[in-house]
Protein backbone atom coordinates (compact mmCIF):
# COMPACT_ATOMS: atom_id res chain seq x y z
CA UNK A 1 0.00 0.00 0.00
CA UNK A 2 3.12 2.27 0.68
CA UNK A 3 4.41 1.89 -2.37
CA UNK A 4 1.12 2.12 -4.43
CA UNK A 5 0.81 5.76 -2.82
CA UNK A 6 4.25 6.44 -3.55
CA UNK A 7 3.38 5.54 -7.06
CA UNK A 8 0.01 7.01 -7.09
CA UNK A 9 0.41 10.48 -5.83
CA UNK A 10 -2.79 11.38 -7.10
CA UNK A 11 -4.50 8.88 -5.07
CA UNK A 12 -2.90 10.22 -2.20
CA UNK A 13 -3.92 13.58 -2.57
CA UNK A 14 -7.23 12.09 -2.91
CA UNK A 15 -7.57 10.53 0.17
CA UNK A 16 -6.27 12.93 1.78
CA UNK A 17 -8.50 15.99 0.76
CA UNK A 18 -11.34 13.47 1.11
CA UNK A 19 -10.54 13.00 5.02
CA UNK A 20 -10.10 16.84 5.34
CA UNK A 21 -13.43 18.11 3.20
CA UNK A 22 -15.50 15.13 4.96
CA UNK A 23 -14.05 16.11 8.24
CA UNK A 24 -14.68 19.91 7.56
CA UNK A 25 -18.23 18.90 7.09
CA UNK A 26 -18.90 16.44 9.88
CA UNK A 27 -17.40 18.22 12.46
CA UNK A 28 -20.30 20.82 12.81
CA UNK A 29 -22.64 17.71 13.18
CA UNK A 30 -20.30 15.89 15.81
CA UNK A 31 -22.64 16.16 19.45
CA UNK A 32 -20.52 17.56 22.42
CA UNK A 33 -21.72 15.93 25.72
CA UNK A 34 -20.31 15.61 29.26
CA UNK A 35 -20.36 11.76 29.28
CA UNK A 36 -20.45 9.25 25.91
CA UNK A 37 -24.01 7.83 25.85
CA UNK A 38 -25.02 4.90 27.41
CA UNK A 39 -28.21 3.26 26.63
CA UNK A 40 -31.09 3.17 29.04
CA UNK A 41 -32.29 -0.15 30.94
CA UNK A 42 -33.81 1.04 33.80
CA UNK A 43 -37.45 1.48 34.32
CA UNK A 44 -38.98 3.60 37.49
CA UNK A 45 -42.09 3.52 39.34
CA UNK A 46 -43.09 5.91 41.37
CA UNK A 47 -45.64 5.31 43.62
CA UNK A 48 -46.86 7.88 46.42
CA UNK A 49 -48.66 6.88 49.68
CA UNK A 50 -49.62 10.20 51.71
CA UNK A 51 -49.08 10.07 54.97
CA UNK A 52 -47.48 6.50 55.62
CA UNK A 53 -44.68 5.18 57.46
CA UNK A 54 -41.46 3.89 55.95
CA UNK A 55 -42.70 0.30 57.38
CA UNK A 56 -46.08 0.35 55.95
CA UNK A 57 -44.58 1.50 52.25
CA UNK A 58 -41.99 -1.64 52.49
CA UNK A 59 -44.88 -3.67 52.92
CA UNK A 60 -47.75 -2.29 51.13
CA UNK A 61 -45.94 -0.83 48.12
CA UNK A 62 -42.29 -2.36 48.09
CA UNK A 63 -43.30 -6.30 48.40
CA UNK A 64 -46.58 -5.72 46.02
CA UNK A 65 -44.33 -4.37 42.90
CA UNK A 66 -41.71 -6.59 43.38
CA UNK A 67 -44.24 -9.77 43.17
CA UNK A 68 -45.86 -8.25 40.20
CA UNK A 69 -42.54 -8.25 38.14
CA UNK A 70 -41.40 -11.19 39.06
CA UNK A 71 -42.60 -12.85 35.66
CA UNK A 72 -41.20 -10.14 33.48
CA UNK A 73 -38.75 -11.25 31.41
CA UNK A 74 -35.19 -9.84 30.90
CA UNK A 75 -34.91 -8.32 34.65
CA UNK A 76 -31.40 -8.13 36.30
CA UNK A 77 -32.15 -6.23 39.41
CA UNK A 78 -35.40 -4.95 41.30
CA UNK A 79 -34.39 -2.39 44.01
CA UNK A 80 -37.21 -0.70 45.55
CA UNK A 81 -36.80 1.97 48.13
CA UNK A 82 -39.67 3.11 51.18
CA UNK A 83 -39.76 6.47 52.17
CA UNK A 84 -41.94 8.41 54.30
CA UNK A 85 -45.05 8.69 51.94
CA UNK A 86 -43.35 7.60 48.95
CA UNK A 87 -42.07 4.25 47.50
CA UNK A 88 -39.89 4.25 45.03
CA UNK A 89 -38.93 1.32 42.65
CA UNK A 90 -36.04 1.07 39.73
CA UNK A 91 -36.13 -2.05 37.25
CA UNK A 92 -32.91 -2.53 35.38
CA UNK A 93 -33.32 -4.54 32.25
CA UNK A 94 -30.53 -7.33 30.49
CA UNK A 95 -28.07 -5.50 28.39
CA UNK A 96 -29.03 -5.80 24.64
CA UNK A 97 -32.96 -6.43 25.45
CA UNK A 98 -35.42 -4.66 23.86
CA UNK A 99 -35.97 -1.46 26.05
CA UNK A 100 -39.34 -0.44 24.86
CA UNK A 101 -41.05 -3.64 25.17
CA UNK A 102 -39.41 -4.11 28.43
CA UNK A 103 -41.26 -0.84 29.36
CA UNK A 104 -44.56 -2.28 28.12
CA UNK A 105 -44.31 -5.54 30.03
CA UNK A 106 -43.48 -3.88 33.47
CA UNK A 107 -46.17 -0.84 33.46
CA UNK A 108 -48.62 -3.75 31.77
CA UNK A 109 -47.64 -5.80 35.28
CA UNK A 110 -48.13 -2.69 37.74
CA UNK A 111 -51.66 -1.30 36.38
CA UNK A 112 -52.46 -4.90 36.67
CA UNK A 113 -52.40 -4.43 40.73
CA UNK A 114 -55.41 -4.11 42.19
CA UNK A 115 -54.75 -4.38 45.96
CA UNK A 116 -52.72 -1.54 46.59
CA UNK A 117 -53.97 0.85 49.58
CA UNK A 118 -57.37 2.90 48.77
CA UNK A 119 -55.22 5.86 49.85
CA UNK A 120 -52.66 5.84 47.31
CA UNK A 121 -52.18 7.99 44.86
CA UNK A 122 -51.82 7.31 40.78
CA UNK A 123 -48.97 5.31 39.82
CA UNK A 124 -45.71 6.58 37.86
CA UNK A 125 -43.81 4.44 35.47
CA UNK A 126 -41.08 6.07 33.06
CA UNK A 127 -38.41 5.27 31.27
CA UNK A 128 -34.55 6.54 33.18
CA UNK A 129 -31.46 7.68 31.28
CA UNK A 130 -33.37 8.68 28.59
CA UNK A 131 -31.84 12.78 29.31
CA UNK A 132 -28.82 14.22 30.56
CA UNK A 133 -28.34 17.13 33.06
CA UNK A 134 -26.64 20.21 31.69
CA UNK A 135 -27.05 22.43 34.74
CA UNK A 136 -28.75 24.35 37.13
CA UNK A 137 -30.36 28.32 37.23
CA UNK A 138 -30.57 29.03 41.33
CA UNK A 139 -33.81 31.88 41.52
CA UNK A 140 -33.35 33.44 44.65
CA UNK A 141 -35.05 37.28 46.38
CA UNK A 142 -36.88 39.20 48.11
CA UNK A 143 -40.07 36.88 47.95
CA UNK A 144 -41.90 34.41 49.63
CA UNK A 145 -42.00 30.89 49.08
CA UNK A 146 -45.64 31.20 47.15
CA UNK A 147 -44.79 33.81 44.87
CA UNK A 148 -40.82 32.64 44.36
CA UNK A 149 -42.26 29.16 43.08
CA UNK A 150 -45.14 31.35 41.06
CA UNK A 151 -42.01 33.24 39.41
CA UNK A 152 -40.12 29.75 38.95
CA UNK A 153 -43.00 28.88 36.77
CA UNK A 154 -43.28 31.49 34.57
CA UNK A 155 -39.48 31.20 34.47
CA UNK A 156 -40.12 27.65 33.23
CA UNK A 157 -42.44 28.52 30.73
CA UNK A 158 -39.95 31.48 29.22
CA UNK A 159 -37.08 29.31 29.15
CA UNK A 160 -39.03 26.55 26.85
CA UNK A 161 -40.32 29.39 24.69
CA UNK A 162 -37.18 31.05 23.96
CA UNK A 163 -35.98 27.75 21.90
CA UNK A 164 -33.03 25.47 22.13
CA UNK A 165 -33.57 24.26 26.33
CA UNK A 166 -35.44 21.04 25.61
CA UNK A 167 -36.33 20.16 29.86
CA UNK A 168 -36.34 21.99 32.79
CA UNK A 169 -37.58 20.69 36.16
CA UNK A 170 -38.06 23.19 39.35
CA UNK A 171 -36.72 21.68 43.01
CA UNK A 172 -36.68 23.69 46.65
CA UNK A 173 -40.47 23.01 46.76
CA UNK A 174 -42.98 20.10 48.65
CA UNK A 175 -46.47 20.06 47.39
CA UNK A 176 -48.07 23.06 47.08
CA UNK A 177 -51.35 22.93 49.44
CA UNK A 178 -54.06 25.20 50.39
CA UNK A 179 -54.18 24.51 54.35
CA UNK A 180 -57.34 25.13 56.42
CA UNK A 181 -57.02 24.97 60.17
CA UNK A 182 -59.86 25.32 62.33
CA UNK A 183 -59.47 25.01 66.43
CA UNK A 184 -61.24 22.07 68.28
CA UNK A 185 -63.04 24.61 70.47
CA UNK A 186 -64.55 26.65 66.90
CA UNK A 187 -66.07 23.12 65.95
CA UNK A 188 -67.95 22.38 68.61
CA UNK A 189 -69.10 25.75 69.12
CA UNK A 190 -71.19 25.51 65.62
CA UNK A 191 -71.51 21.30 66.34
CA UNK A 192 -68.94 21.16 63.04
CA UNK A 193 -67.27 18.27 62.29
CA UNK A 194 -63.33 17.88 59.96
CA UNK A 195 -66.19 15.60 57.47
CA UNK A 196 -68.67 19.01 57.17
CA UNK A 197 -65.76 21.27 56.52
CA UNK A 198 -64.73 18.96 54.13
CA UNK A 199 -67.75 18.29 52.50
CA UNK A 200 -68.73 21.71 52.49
CA UNK A 201 -65.36 22.94 50.45
CA UNK A 202 -65.86 19.78 47.77
CA UNK A 203 -69.26 21.17 47.39
CA UNK A 204 -68.59 24.94 46.18
CA UNK A 205 -64.88 24.11 44.56
CA UNK A 206 -65.94 22.20 41.67
CA UNK A 207 -64.87 22.37 38.03
CA UNK A 208 -67.10 19.63 36.26
CA UNK A 209 -68.40 19.21 32.60
CA UNK A 210 -72.10 19.62 32.97
CA UNK A 211 -73.54 17.95 29.45
CA UNK A 212 -73.98 20.39 26.35
CA UNK A 213 -76.54 21.49 24.39
CA UNK A 214 -77.05 20.62 20.52
CA UNK A 215 -77.91 23.74 18.07
CA UNK A 216 -78.20 23.91 14.18
CA UNK A 217 -75.09 25.13 13.48
CA UNK A 218 -72.89 23.91 16.32
CA UNK A 219 -72.89 22.05 19.87
CA UNK A 220 -72.29 24.11 22.96
CA UNK A 221 -70.70 22.24 25.36
CA UNK A 222 -71.55 23.47 29.40
CA UNK A 223 -69.04 23.32 32.23
CA UNK A 224 -69.29 24.17 35.68
CA UNK A 225 -66.26 26.02 36.82
CA UNK A 226 -65.97 27.16 40.12
CA UNK A 227 -62.63 25.73 41.61
CA UNK A 228 -61.41 27.59 43.72
CA UNK A 229 -57.14 28.23 43.72
CA UNK A 230 -55.89 30.66 46.18
CA UNK A 231 -56.23 30.67 49.80
CA UNK A 232 -58.81 34.35 49.52
CA UNK A 233 -60.75 32.60 47.18
CA UNK A 234 -61.54 29.85 49.86
CA UNK A 235 -62.34 32.65 52.69
CA UNK A 236 -66.05 33.85 51.61
CA UNK A 237 -67.27 29.62 51.41
CA UNK A 238 -70.04 29.55 53.60
CA UNK A 239 -70.14 26.73 55.59
CA UNK A 240 -72.92 26.77 57.83
CA UNK A 241 -76.30 28.51 56.90
CA UNK A 242 -79.69 29.27 58.91
CA UNK A 243 -83.09 29.13 57.70
CA UNK A 244 -83.40 33.07 58.03
CA UNK A 245 -80.78 33.58 55.96
CA UNK A 246 -77.79 33.95 58.05
CA UNK A 247 -74.43 32.27 56.90
CA UNK A 248 -70.74 31.51 58.49
CA UNK A 249 -68.08 31.64 56.01
CA UNK A 250 -65.03 29.91 56.31
CA UNK A 251 -62.77 32.59 56.71
CA UNK A 252 -65.10 33.33 59.97
CA UNK A 253 -64.13 30.22 61.72
CA UNK A 254 -60.68 29.05 59.82
CA UNK A 255 -57.06 30.35 58.71
CA UNK A 256 -56.78 29.56 55.68
CA UNK A 257 -53.25 29.80 54.06
CA UNK A 258 -51.12 29.05 51.11
CA UNK A 259 -48.12 26.77 52.32
CA UNK A 260 -45.79 23.89 50.88
CA UNK A 261 -46.47 20.60 52.73
CA UNK A 262 -43.23 19.93 54.11
CA UNK A 263 -41.21 23.46 55.51
CA UNK A 264 -37.95 21.45 56.16
CA UNK A 265 -38.24 21.15 52.06
CA UNK A 266 -35.85 24.21 51.13
CA UNK A 267 -33.40 25.51 49.19
CA UNK A 268 -30.98 28.41 50.04
CA UNK A 269 -28.62 30.68 48.21
CA UNK A 270 -27.05 33.07 50.28
CA UNK A 271 -29.05 32.79 52.98
CA UNK A 272 -32.13 33.46 50.94
CA UNK A 273 -34.64 31.03 49.53
CA UNK A 274 -34.25 29.92 46.13
CA UNK A 275 -36.31 27.87 43.37
CA UNK A 276 -33.72 25.54 41.45
CA UNK A 277 -34.41 24.73 37.54
CA UNK A 278 -32.29 22.10 36.82
CA UNK A 279 -32.19 22.37 32.96
CA UNK A 280 -31.91 18.98 30.97
CA UNK A 281 -31.02 17.50 27.61
CA UNK A 282 -32.31 14.93 25.35
CA UNK A 283 -30.20 12.53 23.44
CA UNK A 284 -30.30 14.18 20.49
CA UNK A 285 -29.28 17.43 22.13
CA UNK A 286 -25.55 19.00 22.29
CA UNK A 287 -25.19 20.03 25.29
CA UNK A 288 -22.69 23.30 24.86
CA UNK A 289 -25.82 24.80 22.73
CA UNK A 290 -28.08 23.92 25.45
CA UNK A 291 -25.79 25.86 28.12
CA UNK A 292 -25.31 28.73 25.44
CA UNK A 293 -28.81 29.21 24.83
CA UNK A 294 -29.09 29.04 28.59
CA UNK A 295 -26.42 32.01 29.01
CA UNK A 296 -28.57 34.30 26.27
CA UNK A 297 -31.95 33.55 28.36
CA UNK A 298 -30.76 34.82 31.43
CA UNK A 299 -28.73 37.68 30.11
CA UNK A 300 -32.30 38.74 28.41
CA UNK A 301 -34.17 38.10 31.53
CA UNK A 302 -31.54 39.64 34.24
CA UNK A 303 -32.69 42.87 32.71
CA UNK A 304 -36.09 42.74 33.17
CA UNK A 305 -36.12 40.31 36.45
CA UNK A 306 -38.00 42.30 39.65
CA UNK A 307 -35.79 44.50 41.74
CA UNK A 308 -33.61 42.12 44.40
CA UNK A 309 -34.45 38.51 41.96
CA UNK A 310 -30.95 37.27 41.50
CA UNK A 311 -30.42 34.62 38.62
CA UNK A 312 -27.17 32.26 39.20
CA UNK A 313 -25.84 29.25 36.91
CA UNK A 314 -25.00 26.86 39.32
CA UNK A 315 -23.42 23.10 38.94
CA UNK A 316 -22.76 23.90 35.41
CA UNK A 317 -21.30 20.17 34.11
CA UNK A 318 -21.05 22.01 30.67
CA UNK A 319 -17.92 23.91 31.47
CA UNK A 320 -15.76 20.60 31.70
CA UNK A 321 -16.80 19.99 28.28
CA UNK A 322 -16.25 23.49 26.88
CA UNK A 323 -12.46 23.76 28.93
CA UNK A 324 -11.25 20.01 27.66
CA UNK A 325 -12.33 21.46 23.90
CA UNK A 326 -10.29 24.44 24.25
CA UNK A 327 -7.42 22.38 25.80
CA UNK A 328 -7.47 19.89 23.19
CA UNK A 329 -7.61 23.02 20.52
CA UNK A 330 -4.78 24.70 22.18
CA UNK A 331 -2.78 21.99 23.06
CA UNK A 332 -3.06 20.67 18.95
CA UNK A 333 -2.22 24.20 17.94
CA UNK A 334 0.51 24.61 20.14
CA UNK A 335 2.12 21.05 18.90
CA UNK A 336 1.92 21.96 15.20
CA UNK A 337 3.13 25.08 15.25
CA UNK A 338 6.56 24.22 17.94
CA UNK A 339 6.79 20.69 15.16
CA UNK A 340 6.85 22.69 12.27
CA UNK A 341 9.33 25.57 13.46
CA UNK A 342 11.75 22.40 14.95
CA UNK A 343 11.55 20.57 11.84
CA UNK A 344 11.87 23.84 9.94
CA UNK A 345 15.32 24.67 11.11
CA UNK A 346 16.94 20.72 10.65
CA UNK A 347 14.91 19.61 7.82
CA UNK A 348 13.67 22.41 5.58
CA UNK A 349 10.14 23.61 4.65
CA UNK A 350 8.77 20.61 2.63
CA UNK A 351 9.57 18.22 5.69
CA UNK A 352 8.46 20.21 8.13
CA UNK A 353 5.16 20.90 6.30
CA UNK A 354 3.88 17.24 5.72
CA UNK A 355 4.90 16.09 8.80
CA UNK A 356 2.95 18.58 10.44
CA UNK A 357 -0.22 18.04 7.76
CA UNK A 358 -0.64 14.82 9.24
CA UNK A 359 -2.19 16.00 12.52
CA UNK A 360 -5.07 17.74 10.83
CA UNK A 361 -5.83 14.88 8.57
CA UNK A 362 -5.71 12.39 10.74
CA UNK A 363 -7.83 14.61 13.31
CA UNK A 364 -10.38 15.27 10.85
CA UNK A 365 -10.42 11.38 9.24
CA UNK A 366 -11.29 10.46 13.01
CA UNK A 367 -14.19 12.86 12.76
CA UNK A 368 -15.66 11.44 10.07
CA UNK A 369 -15.16 8.43 11.30
CA UNK A 370 -16.45 9.02 14.92
CA UNK A 371 -19.84 10.58 13.55
CA UNK A 372 -19.99 7.43 11.10
CA UNK A 373 -20.29 5.04 14.49
CA UNK A 374 -22.16 7.27 16.70
CA UNK A 375 -19.63 8.55 18.98
CA UNK A 376 -19.78 12.15 20.56
CA UNK A 377 -17.40 14.67 21.48
CA UNK A 378 -16.76 13.59 25.35
CA UNK A 379 -14.94 13.64 28.33
CA UNK A 380 -13.56 10.08 27.17
CA UNK A 381 -12.91 10.68 23.55
CA UNK A 382 -11.53 13.99 24.42
CA UNK A 383 -8.70 12.04 26.57
CA UNK A 384 -7.78 9.75 23.94
CA UNK A 385 -7.50 12.65 21.36
CA UNK A 386 -5.46 13.98 23.67
CA UNK A 387 -2.78 11.82 24.31
CA UNK A 388 -3.27 10.86 20.41
CA UNK A 389 -1.71 14.22 19.35
CA UNK A 390 1.78 13.83 20.90
CA UNK A 391 1.63 9.77 19.28
CA UNK A 392 0.90 11.30 15.70
CA UNK A 393 3.59 14.01 15.79
CA UNK A 394 6.93 11.49 17.35
CA UNK A 395 5.23 9.01 14.26
CA UNK A 396 5.49 11.30 12.24
CA UNK A 397 8.86 12.79 13.21
CA UNK A 398 9.97 9.66 13.43
CA UNK A 399 9.38 8.44 9.61
CA UNK A 400 10.29 11.60 7.86
CA UNK A 401 13.72 11.06 9.96
CA UNK A 402 14.06 7.98 8.48
CA UNK A 403 12.95 8.66 4.89
CA UNK A 404 15.69 11.48 5.33
CA UNK A 405 18.33 8.74 6.50
CA UNK A 406 17.95 6.77 3.37
CA UNK A 407 17.99 10.09 1.33
CA UNK A 408 21.47 10.64 2.32
CA UNK A 409 22.37 6.63 0.88
CA UNK A 410 21.80 8.98 -1.82
CA UNK A 411 18.21 6.93 -3.10
CA UNK A 412 15.99 8.39 -4.94
CA UNK A 413 13.02 10.26 -3.44
CA UNK A 414 10.44 7.82 -4.10
CA UNK A 415 12.92 4.91 -2.65
CA UNK A 416 13.50 7.20 0.00
CA UNK A 417 9.49 7.71 1.08
CA UNK A 418 8.89 3.96 0.50
CA UNK A 419 11.80 2.25 2.26
CA UNK A 420 12.26 4.73 4.86
CA UNK A 421 8.23 4.72 5.95
CA UNK A 422 8.21 0.65 5.73
CA UNK A 423 11.22 -0.27 8.15
CA UNK A 424 9.83 1.99 10.48
CA UNK A 425 6.05 0.63 9.49
CA UNK A 426 5.81 -2.16 12.51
Amino acid sequence: MIRYFANHPTAANLMMAAFIIGGLFAAPTLQRETFPRVEPREVEITVPYPGARPEDVEEAICRRIEDAVDGVNDITEVTCEAQEGLGRAVIEMTEGADLDRFFTDVNTEIEAIDDFPLEVEQTIVRQLGLTDFVASVAVSGPLDRANLKAYAEELKQRMLRWGGIPKVDIKGFSEHQIRIEISDQTLRQFALSVADIARAVQRQSLDLPSGSIQARDNDLLIRFADERKSADAFLDLVVVSSETGGQIRLGDIADVTDRFELDEDTITLNGRTAAVLDITKTRNDDTLEVIDAVTAFLEEERLNAPDGIELVVTNDVSSIVRDRLQLLLKNGGTGLVLVFACLWLFFGFRYSFWVTMGLPVAFLGAVVAMVMIGYSINMLTMVGLLIVIGLLMDDAIVIAENIEAHRRMNKNPLEAAVDGARQVLP
